[in-house]
């Protein structure tokens, strides 16, 4: 579905290729990885009996939550610091600090960041757990430990690296998370009655306010950049020549008429991110005929890491990307994966379907509410395919770690917290 509706999104707006084009061949290398996931999950869930999910009555967090609060709060710090210290609310200048950073990335420099920020790297994704823990399994979620733990850290690491992603990733996190919990703790008169209450009409109220005021960060960061170049239209001109792609002929001209140049260039701007790995990675299945990167293209830690030790290496492989028109581009998550490990590349999604259906096995069994907390973070993998690895997207690779960490740290439910009448494991 996924897949599907971003090819259908790309043949129904007016995009239009300019210097690129799709290859059947293509084509059929997606397909083989759409059918290598969906037949890794496959086989996890052909032989399961799926019972009713039971919801459960509470479960103890033990020290997760001390873990995910400390990170949280080392995150709130450094990143005050940083923001304060630097330049991160004007717009502009995080636009420049980014392209700056890319160009470092492509000829193998070392990154200028201090190591407070590092630290502030790989902490601040645990926030996103602690918001999909909090809002999953807390009965009465605490807006005031939500706001703090979860949500305040990311707006900072968002304000600090000068990017959009990490407030989205919030957001849809959070929306994930209301959807999971719906599954423990179906409606009754109780929950009917609590959903009523101030409590929950001020977390509305503030959730759509929250909403807005992303929504207007992300608007305002895409016109920066076009107002930088000349206005809208003349982005449109201009990623016409450097991206290949652009809104273009009769289509494109009604959407200008109507809705004017600005609203066409942010609707063009947010489904193109979407999009373009459908193009990125149809170009990297045909055209790529490099060595395996093992890992250094797809992910950022990694390639960090090798730029320290390979720098020449790096910026090799990067510059031949460069040269096939794909480098900064998002490949998605089997344009990555194909450039890291070429047809190798069919056994790591094989492997990640099969943990996906495992997750979803584990939950339709209803024998423990902990991997519950695995639900959102798969869904959103498998959403933001469309862009790279889980992960790969990011700084996935940190957010699954935290994620791990706090499963393995949430206490196992015993008897005693499954409800009457429910299986017993």
């Amino acid at each position: 579905m996924v897949w599907g509706g971003a090819h259908l999104a790309f043949f129904v707006l007016p995009f239009e290729m300019v210097t690129r084009r799709f290859d059947p061949i293509g084509f059929l290398v997606l397909l083989a990885f759409l059918g290598t996931f969906c037949a890794g999950a496959y086989i996890q869930i052909v032989w399961v009996r799926f019972r009713p999910v039971t919801p459960f009555d509470s479960l103890p967090m033990g020290n997760a939550d001390l873990l995910l609060k400390a990170l949280a709060s080392v995150t709130i710090l450094v990143f005050t610091f940083e923001i304060i210290r630097g330049s991160s609310l004007d717009l502009v200048a995080a636009y420049e600090q980014r392209s700056n950073q890319a160009q470092a990335l492509l000829h193998g420099g070392l990154s200028g960041s201090s190591s407070l920020f590092k630290l502030g790297f790989l902490t601040y994704t645990a926030s996103y757990v602690y918001t999909v823990r909090a809002i999953i399994f807390d009965r009465k979620p605490k807006l005031l430990n939500l706001a703090i733990f979860g949500f305040l850290p990311v707006l900072l690491a968002g304000l600090a690296l000068g990017g959009r992603a990490q407030i989205f990733n919030s957001i849809a996190y959070a929306g994930l998370a209301i959807l999971a919990r719906k599954y423990l703790y179906p409606k009754t008169e109780e929950t009917r009655a609590s959903r009523k209450s101030w409590r929950w009409s001020l977390a509305r109220i503030l959730g759509v306010i929250f909403v807005v005021l992303a929504f207007n960060y992300f608007v305002n960061v895409f016109i920066i950049r076009a107002d930088v170049v000349g206005g809208a239209e003349m982005m449109l001109q201009i990623v016409a020549h450097q991206w290949g792609v652009t809104f273009s002929g009769p289509g494109a001209d009604f959407m200008i008429a109507a809705f004017g140049a600005v609203t066409t260039y942010i609707i063009f701007v947010f489904v193109w991110y979407l999009v373009q790995g459908v193009v990125m990675a149809n170009s990297l299945f045909v055209s790529y005929q490099g060595d395996a990167l093992w890992g250094v293209y797809g992910l950022d830690l990694l390639s960090a890491v090798v730029r320290r030790l390979d720098p020449e290496g790096v910026a090799d492989s990067f510059n031949y990307l460069l040269a096939l028109d794909t480098y900064g581009f998002l490949p998605s998550a089997f344009g990555s994966l194909y450039v890291d490990f070429l047809f190798g590349a069919l056994v790591v999604v094989f492997a990640w379907g099969w943990l996906a259906g495992l997750v979803y096995k584990q939950i339709r069994r209803g024998r423990d509410a902990r991997w519950y907390i695995f639900g959102p973070f798969v869904v959103m993998g498998i959403i933001f395919s469309l862009v790279n690895t889980p992960i790969g997207f990011a700084n996935g690779l940190v957010t699954h770690f935290w994620l791990v960490v706090t499963f393995l740290m949430m206490p196992k439910p015993g008897r005693q917290d499954v409800p009457a009448g429910a299986v017993p494991a």
